[in-house]
């Protein structure tokens, strides 16, 4: 089976969502695979109400087949012996922009990728490649540049980075007037003195304990991890990979238990149009990169956000009211340099899930051989 057929397509209708509607998808962002009376007290909605608001939403009415939400998993990259690359692809072509998206689609350890607009202008891309195979992703960009012709590539100083992630805040969301409620200058004025951030488990590899059918699993919750599992195993056995129910049950506990640390919301591209989706990068003191990934773990904002911070350089990728953008970047400009700003294109946009078929299983390792992550 192909790379192209994991990708995951939602399908589209020009339907709006209400408010009710974005305030259980803001609820789902805050706990992805609660239950039904769990996210009924979130959004203070009846269970059975709920539950209707989900199969719409999930693509399952009968007069609606779109679906506007996809809850994957966040993995330990680290346990899986794999680290993502963050990179930007520059050209201001129409035609390379589409060639270099073809590329993405083709390569089989790409994570995401979006067009952007501003500072960099062109795609951000990550590739989730194995630990110390950073090189063979700089020398397949370098490569591809003369036979893509585009202008520029940047691999950015993010690898072997925890990122720190924020979602959407039902707290500060106003249902009746659609804004967020938050104020950027008492966030930043907030105590950082309460108590330590609790960061991530660390692990090493644990590559050891998996085989191939694991990571059919893997594939297939990045396709939509919030659905019965009896749903996922008639797919997997529909493409040739067969569980028993109490092998499939056994085999999700072991890579909740190792590989994934939790899960994400990622949002249908038109679903939310009050949004701004920006990559900001900076250098900064040392001492204020760690400050801001401290503050964002003690007093997280209510917004959908990825930060890493690697000595003097931040990496924040932000969805964000354009009021509050303007708030935020203020507040940078005070203490940090070579601020840029790049648009992302969230409809142009693409989330891959983990493909199986990196994995070779003979070998019990990944795939990394120069015909296999150069793609010709």
């Amino acid at each position: 089976m192909g790379r192209e057929d994991y990708l995951g397509e939602w399908s589209r209708m020009g339907r709006r969502l209400s408010g009710n509607y974005l305030s259980l998808l803001i609820a789902l962002q805050e706990g992805p695979m609660d239950t039904l009376e769990e996210l009924a007290e979130r959004v203070g909605y009846s269970r059975t109400t709920v539950s209707k608001y989900l199969r719409e939403l999930q693509g399952r009415a009968k007069d609606n087949g779109r679906r506007y939400f996809r809850v994957i998993p966040d993995l330990n990259e680290k346990a899986l012996g794999l680290q993502t690359v963050d990179a930007f692809v520059e050209t201001s072509e129409l035609a390379v922009i589409e060639d270099v998206e073809a590329l993405c689609e083709k390569h089989p350890y790409t994570k995401y990728r979006s067009r952007c607009y501003g500072n960099y202008s062109g795609i951000f891309t990550q590739f989730r490649v194995p630990i110390s195979k950073t090189g063979k992703v700089r020398k397949m960009l370098e490569q591809k540049q003369t036979e893509l012709c585009f202008d520029n590539y940047t691999v950015l100083p993010t690898v072997n980075t925890q990122p720190v992630f924020t979602v959407s805040s039902l707290e500060h969301w106003n249902v009746d007037s659609f804004t967020w409620n938050f104020d950027w200058e008492e966030w930043a004025s907030q105590d950082l003195s309460r108590r330590e951030p609790s960061g991530r488990r660390t692990t090493e590899s644990r590559l050891d304990i998996l085989n191939k059918k694991d990571f059919y699993i893997l594939t297939k919750l990045g396709m939509g991890a919030r659905r019965k599992q009896k749903e996922i195993i008639i797919e997997l056995k529909k493409e040739g990979v067969e569980f028993t129910s109490q092998e499939f049950s056994r085999r999700y506990a072991l890579l909740e238990e190792n590989f994934i640390e939790g899960y994400h919301v990622f949002l249908d591209r038109e679903t939310f149009d009050l949004y701004s989706n920006v990559i900001l990068t900076a250098r900064c003191p040392k001492e204020f990169g760690k400050e801001l990934q401290t503050r964002i773990e003690l007093h997280p904002i209510p917004f959908r956000s990825t930060l890493k911070v690697k000595d003097d350089f931040i990496f924040w990728y932000l969805r964000l009211p354009q009021s509050h953008l303007s708030s935020l970047l203020n507040y940078l400009q005070q203490n940090v340099d070579k601020l840029t700003v790049s648009l992302v294109d969230y409809i142009q946009s693409q989330v891959y899930a983990l493909w199986a078929e990196t994995f070779d299983e003979e070998k019990h390792q990944w795939k990394t051989n120069d015909e296999f992550m150069m793609i010709g």
